[in-house]
């Protein structure tokens, strides 16, 4: 029996961090049932009674059409760029992943000043052309707005997803469609597209995530969402327990989410028949053909980052000023320390947990590592009322046994930001780690345990080296989506603490829309660096496989 539970329960410094992790990332969600416990306030009886109904249409519509537009992007594109030879295509792979760079919430301000009646198009049309132009024809429905913006900021989760299927599988099926006399159109929709149903499921997921944690764009058009109503609830009302309950309902919808895209993936799987299936060889197009791919390309991709930074860089140069780069500063290290530091933290946590489940495997270790994992699913300000409840239980015992030992809360200093920051994006840097393990194998590490090192010198010596590139591709994965991160930060940030992300927001809510061209630009110049390099270092290593 003490054999059987040493096997179960190995106490191992690696596993027991791999469980301090998990309680780490699971506590803010236990803390947040507690506000179940509470009366009924009124102000939840009105929000139950009037405007319930409201958040589950527009949070319904929103999510719906935009990974609906988000889907018809990426797809199209994907089938552009991995089936098709033409002039610009090795380009345009980099740049269709670009607008990952530009955060939702800055291509929203973007395009709203830009079509608005001072903005460019209209400006141009009225003293250039002399049209008298109707302001009420370029606004469109706030919701069609909003759709329009996510579609073309999270397309690229589809799209990476579907041109990276098409690049490695399905050659075989399309080559047996072409012998057996199919069109090239009517095979995408019988043959390529149902291929992608797995792709298109994975991707459409994580497009629901983000509009569902998103509250820049949606604060912005003026729709109200479960994020916008637990923001309005928590900090309008003064209504913590109506933000909790809210809170509640918008996690039910994200584990509502998961489970049907789990459920999707598991009706009518395939395995392929071979595991030497090749990648499908791009057709070489020409004439119009090699025009209209190249039109496509193109135009998605200044829709979607070349017009948005053209318009940042005109309003950049409109407002360029000494005093305002000189106030920007502070905010850009701010930055660059919350994501650094952040990133650290996760990369080495994730490190240390996906050691633990390869030293001691077993159902248990896996369960435990997906379970730690849940926290980017979990919408940021869900996760914001966790922690600060967390952290509100922790700093009153404190209180109660240490006194005088803290001057300030631990609830009211950056590492409450950092906290939630480890939990929401730790899934990303362990993923990062464990497909780096999927590709090394177990059989170095094997032979090293069988020679006489322990898990510690094992990975120091023989997995980290052949781990590197992993854990770099998770570091810069982490880094981007903390520097574009905003509902966490505005939520938890201390006093007096502003990002380049809070920046931008706090122009755009002062109406000031050209200034936040200068903290929108540092944002998409560091994430556009970030994403360009490790595009070429997947590249570099594809080639050298």
């Amino acid at each position: 029996m003490r054999r059987r539970l040493a096997t179960i329960l190995p106490l191992s410094g690696w596993v027991a961090l791999r469980r301090l992790v998990l309680i780490g990332v699971a506590l803010p969600f236990v803390f947040l049932l507690f506000g179940l416990t509470g009366e009924e306030s009124e102000h939840w009886r009105q929000v139950r009674s009037h405007m319930l109904p409201t958040y589950i249409w527009e949070t319904a519509v929103t999510v719906g059409g935009s990974v609906t537009l988000a889907a018809l992007i990426g797809i199209s594109l994907a089938w552009c760029v991995a089936l098709h030879a033409f002039p610009g295509r090795r380009a345009f792979e980099v740049i269709l992943l670009l607008p990952l760079a530009i955060p939702a919430y800055i291509s929203a301000y973007t395009y709203d000043g830009l079509l608005g009646y001072t903005g460019a198009i209209q400006a141009a049309l009225r003293n250039h052309l002399r049209i008298d132009v109707n302001d009420y024809g370029f606004s469109a429905p706030r919701m069609a707005n909003a759709i329009f913006i996510f579609a073309i900021a999270y397309y690229p989760y589809i799209y990476i997803f579907a041109r990276t299927y098409l690049r490695n599988h399905g050659a075989s099926m399309l080559e047996s469609a072409m012998l057996l006399g199919g069109v090239r159109g009517r095979i995408f929709f019988r043959v390529i597209l149902p291929l992608l149903r797995p792709s298109l499921i994975a991707g459409g997921t994580l497009v629901c995530l983000e509009v569902l944690n998103d509250y820049g764009v949606t604060s912005y058009f003026g729709i109200h969402t479960f994020t916008t109503a637990i923001f309005a609830a928590w900090f309008g009302m003064g209504e913590t327990a109506s933000a909790v309950k809210l809170a509640l309902l918008l996690l039910a919808a994200v584990l509502a989410i998961l489970l049907a895209s789990k459920a999707l993936q598991r009706v009518g799987r395939y395995h392929l028949a071979s595991g030497k299936e090749k990648g499908c060889r791009p057709r070489k197009l020409e004439g119009l053909g090699a025009a209209g791919a190249f039109f496509l390309c193109f135009s998605a991709a200044a829709v979607c980052f070349l017009i948005p930074a053209a318009q940042m860089l005109a309003w950049a140069r409109m407002v360029w000023d000494a005093s305002i780069i000189a106030s920007l500063l502070p905010d850009f290290w701010k930055t660059l320390f919350v994501a650094g530091g952040a990133s650290l933290m996760i990369m080495a946590l994730a490190s240390a947990s996906a050691v633990a489940c390869h030293a001691y495997p077993g159902r248990l270790s896996k369960l435990a590592a997906q379970a730690a994992s849940i926290g980017y699913a979990i919408p940021a300000a869900v996760l914001a009322i966790g922690a600060v409840t967390l952290f509100a239980r922790i700093d009153g015992m404190i209180v109660r046994f240490a006194v005088g030992f803290l001057r300030v809360p631990l609830g009211m200093t950056v590492w409450l930001l950092l906290y939630a920051y480890v939990v929401r994006f730790f899934s990303i840097g362990y993923q990062a780690v464990e497909g780096g393990y999927l590709k090394i194998g177990n059989l170095r590490s094997e032979v090293s345990r069988v020679l006489g090192r322990g898990p510690t010198m094992t990975f120091l010596l023989v997995e980290l080296p052949m781990l590197r590139n992993a854990i770099i591709s998770g570091s810069i994965l982490v880094f981007v989506d903390i520097i574009k991160e905003l509902p966490l930060t505005l939520i938890l940030r201390p006093f007096n603490f502003n990002t380049l992300g809070t920046r931008a927001y706090e122009f755009a809510n002062n109406e000031a829309i050209p200034e936040t061209s200068l903290p929108a630009l540092a944002i998409v110049a560091i994430s556009a660096a970030f994403v360009a390099l490790m595009q070429l270092r997947n590249e570099r290593s594809e080639t050298s496989c």
